[in-house]
């Protein structure tokens, strides 16, 4: 099989061409550094994504929080995550980089807040 890629390691955009089989990498061409070379066979043999989403939030000033796994994870893993999410619900407050998940899949893949959310304040007369 033969299929084109461009590298997203540096800011050349290198479009590289690689023939291959299965995970078998028979030839690489058009990388002009290593990053380039190393980001196809990658993405050959284990595509990682850093997963962006959002879950519901209770009692907070915004219904929705969004969240990332804070490193790549496997590609294969995203609709599954994806559909995690969606069952999410927590509670506010909520503080940056808060883990709101963890061990997802029982893969150590947690999911982590990217906004601030605040208790909703109540009034009462």
């Amino acid at each position: 099989m033969e299929r084109e890629f461009t590298c997203i390691m540096c800011p050349k955009g290198c479009l590289i061409k690689v023939e291959y089989e299965g995970t078998d990498i028979k030839n690489i061409k058009g990388d002009e550094c290593p990053k380039g070379k190393e980001y196809v066979k990658n993405e050959i043999t284990n595509p990682l994504r850093v997963f962006t989403g959002s879950v519901l939030v209770g009692n907070g000033d915004f219904s929705l929080v969004s969240v990332k796994t804070p490193s790549p994870i496997p590609k294969k893993y995203l609709k599954k995550i994806g559909e995690i999410t969606r069952r999410i619900k927590v509670e506010a407050p909520i503080a940056i980089s808060q883990v709101l998940a963890s061990n997802l899949l029982g893969n150590n893949i947690d999911l982590i807040a990217t906004r601030k959310i605040k208790k909703k304040i109540s009034l009462s007369y």
